[in-house]
C-alpha cells in the first residue's frame, strides 16, 4: 500500500472511468445475485404444486432478460478497466524511462541494462495485471461475498453459520502465504532481471564470444542462471501448488456442512426447498469471491513486490540536477572553458583522477590535451558535459560555474563527442540527423566528407539509406568512429569536446580529417583529446596530463623544444610509426 502513491495521480486523473467501470461490475454482481431468488420462485412453485406453464415461461424469461443485461454491462465495464490497466502500464513505462534519462553515469554503472529491462516490461506487466484483472478480481469477489452472505443470513441464519466455519481458518492461511509469496515474487523478480542481463550481454558480445570460442562458456553460464530462475518458480509454484487446493477445500467443507445441515432443515420444514437451493446457488457463488482472495491475493503481491523494484529506480535521485537559481549566459560572451584548481576523485578511488588542474580552451581556438592513458584526459571532458559532477567553483564557461547553468542551456553549447562510437540501429542517415533531425541531404554529405566517411557512404547498397544493424555492426571500428564525429559535426555545437575520435582510425585518414576540422570549426571552441600526438601538433595550445595533473603546456614546437615528457612521447610514438613501416 505505501507504493500506491505511484499510481495515485493516474487514479485521480482517471477517476470518472474507474467510477463508471466499477459501477457496471457492481450491477453486473446484483443482476446475478438476483438469479437464484427467481429459482426459488419456481422450485417453491413446482414443489407445491402452484406452478404454470406461464409462471415458470415469465420466470425463464427473467432470468433471460438478465443474462442480457448482464452481457451488456460487461461489454461496457471490461473496456473501461482493462483499459485503465494499460494506461497505468503505460504512464509508469514513460515515467521510468523519462526518470532514466536523468540519471547520472554510475546509477546506470550500478544497474545493469538487463535489471532495468525486467523493470520495464515483466514488473510493469505484474502492476497492469492487478490494475486490471486484479481489480475486478477484488471487487467483484468482495460485493459477491458480502452480497451472497447478506441474501445467505436472510434464507437461514443457522446455515450461513455452518457455511462460515471456515472463514478463520482462510483468513489465517492467507495473512501466512501472503507473506511467503511476496518473499518467493521478490527472488522471481531479481532472479529474472539477472538472467534478461545476462542474455543480451551473449548478444551483444556475440563477435567476441565467437572470436574466442566462448560458446559453451556463455551456454553453460545461460544455463545455470535460467535454472536458477527455473528454482525460484518452482518454490513459487510449490506454495501457490498449497494455497489455492486449500482455498477449494475449505470451499467444499462450507458446502458439506451446508449440505448436512440444510437437508435437515428442509426436511423438518424450517426451510422450504426453494429456499435450500437458492442458498446453494449463494453458496456457489460465495465460493467464486473465496477462489478470488487467494488469486488476488497472488496478484496482488506480485505487483506489490514489482511496485517496490520500480519504486526503487523512480525513488532514487538524479545525482546531476539544474540548479535552484540557474543563471544566464550573455549571448555575447565568448564561450571559453575553464578549469580553476578542479580536483576531482571518484568513489572508492585509490588516488584522484585529477588533482588541482588549471587549464584554459580559448573561445575560439583548437586546444588539446595529451598525456599517458589514465591521466584524467576523459574525466575532465566528462566533467565538462556535467556527466559527472565537479567540485563547485572549479569548471567556467564563459565565466560562468558550469554547476549554476541549466543542464538544457549548458549542453546545447558544449557537446561531447564519447571515446566509444555508438551508433544506433538504423540507417545511416538516420543516424547522422539524430544530432540535427531537419537536416538536408547536402548538409548530410558535407560532413560526411569532413569526416572522410563520404565515399563509403556512396558504396553502400542503398547509401544514406543502408540499414546499419545493432551499434553498427555492419561498418569497420573506424567507420563508426568517422560516423560519430559527422554526426557531432552536424550538430555543430559552440564548444565540441572530442574525446579521442579518431583512434581505430590510420594515421594518414586521421591527419586529412584534423585538417577538415581546423576549417570547418574556424571561429569556435574545439577541445580535442588525443593518443596521437602528431594529430595534436595543430592546436593553437597543448595541455600535457600525467597521473591527474598538468605538466606541460604551450604549442607544438615549444614543447618539444622544453624537452619534457611530451617530447619523450612524441619521439616515442615517432619511433613506433618508423618500425611499423
Amino acid at each position: 500500500m505505501t507504493r500506491l502513491h505511484l499510481l495515485r495521480d493516474l487514479i485521480v486523473r482517471e477517476r470518472k472511468t474507474l467510477v463508471i467501470g466499477l459501477s457496471a461490475l457492481w450491477a453486473v454482481d446484483l443482476l446475478q445475485l438476483y438469479v437464484p431468488r427467481i429459482i426459488k420462485f419456481a422450485v417453491d412453485d413446482l414443489t407445491q404444486g402452484r406452478a404454470s406453464g406461464e409462471s415458470l415461461l415469465r420466470q425463464g424469461g427473467l432470468v433471460l432478460a438478465l443474462a442480457l443485461a448482464v452481457a451488456l454491462l460487461r461489454l461496457v465495464w471490461r473496456p473501461l478497466i482493462m483499459g485503465f490497466a494499460r494506461r497505468v502500464e503505460a504512464a509508469l513505462r514513460i515515467r521510468l524511462y523519462d526518470h532514466l534519462q536523468t540519471m547520472h553515469q554510475g546509477f546506470l554503472a550500478d544497474n545493469p541494462p538487463g535489471e532495468l529491462m525486467a523493470r520495464a516490461s515483466n514488473d510493469l506487466n505484474n502492476i497492469r495485471m492487478a490494475a486490471g484483472i486484479g481489480l475486478v478480481a477484488a471487487m467483484d469477489g468482495l460485493l459477491m461475498g458480502c452480497a451472497a452472505v447478506g441474501f445467505m443470513l436472510y434464507i437461514s441464519p443457522l446455515l450461513t453459520l455452518l457455511a462460515l466455519l471456515p472463514m478463520p481458518l482462510v483468513v489465517a492461511l492467507t495473512r501466512v502465504q501472503s507473506r511467503r509469496l511476496h518473499k518467493r515474487y521478490a527472488e522471481v523478480q531479481d532472479t529474472f532481471g539477472r538472467l534478461t542481463e545476462q542474455a543480451r550481454e551473449a548478444l551483444s558480445g556475440i563477435r567476441l564470444v565467437k572470436a574466442y570460442a566462448l560458446d559453451r562458456e556463455q551456454g553453460a553460464r545461460l544455463e545455470a542462471g535460467g535454472r536458477a530462475y527455473l528454482g525460484v518458480n518452482l518454490n513459487l509454484a510449490k506454495d501457490l501448488a498449497l494455497f489455492f487446493p486449500l482455498m477449494v477445500f475449505f470451499t467444499n467443507l462450507s458446502l458439506a456442512l451446508v449440505l448436512g445441515g440444510g437437508g435437515w432443515l428442509t426436511v423438518l420444514g424450517d426451510i422450504t426447498t426453494g429456499d435450500f437451493v437458492a442458498f446453494s446457488a449463494y453458496l456457489q457463488m460465495l465460493t467464486w469471491p473465496m477462489m478470488a482472495l487467494g488469486w488476488t491475493v497472488s496478484l496482488m503481491q506480485r505487483a506489490a513486490t514489482s511496485l517496490e523494484r520500480v519504486d526503487q529506480v523512480l525513488s532514487t535521485p538524479p545525482a546531476i540536477v539544474d540548479p535552484p537559481q540557474p543563471q544566464e549566459l550573455d549571448p555575447s560572451a565568448p564561450l571559453t572553458l575553464e578549469a580553476r584548481g578542479l580536483s576531482f576523485s571518484y568513489p572508492g578511488a585509490a588516488r584522484p583522477a585529477l588533482q588541482d588542474l588549471d587549464i584554459t580552451a580559448p573561445a575560439g581556438a583548437t586546444t588539446a590535451l595529451v598525456g599517458p592513458v589514465a591521466s584524467g584526459k576523459s574525466t575532465l571532458l566528462h566533467l565538462m558535459a556535467r556527466l559527472q559532477d565537479p567540485p563547485p567553483g572549479s569548471l567556467f564557461l564563459a565565466g560562468v560555474d558550469v554547476r549554476d547553468l541549466r543542464l538544457d542551456d549548458l549542453r546545447a553549447r558544449v557537446g561531447l563527442l564519447p571515446q566509444e562510437a555508438f551508433i544506433f540501429a538504423a540507417s545511416l542517415g538516420d543516424n547522422l540527423r539524430l544530432a540535427h533531425p531537419q537536416a538536408t541531404e547536402a548538409e548530410l554529405w558535407r560532413v560526411l566528407t569532413a569526416a572522410e566517411l563520404a565515399e563509403e557512404a556512396r558504396q553502400l547498397p542503398q547509401g544514406l539509406d543502408t540499414m546499419l544493424g545493432e551499434r553498427g555492426h555492419t561498418l569497420s571500428g573506424g567507420q563508426r568512429q568517422r560516423l560519430a564525429l559527422a554526426r557531432a559535426l552536424l550538430a555543430d555545437p559552440p564548444v565540441l569536446l572530442l574525446d579521442d575520435p579518431l583512434s581505430a582510425v590510420d594515421s594518414q585518414t586521421e591527419q586529412r580529417i584534423i585538417a577538415n576540422l581546423a576549417g570547418l570549426r574556424a571561429g569556435r571552441t574545439t577541445l580535442v583529446v588525443s593518443h596521437r600526438l602528431k594529430s595534436a601538433a595543430a592546436a593553437q595550445r597543448i595541455y600535457v596530463l600525467e597521473r591527474g595533473r598538468v605538466v606541460e603546456c604551450g604549442r607544438h614546437a615549444e614543447l618539444m623544444t622544453a624537452g619534457g615528457l611530451y617530447q619523450r612521447l612524441f619521439a616515442e610514438q615517432a619511433l613506433l610509426a618508423e618500425l611499423e613501416g
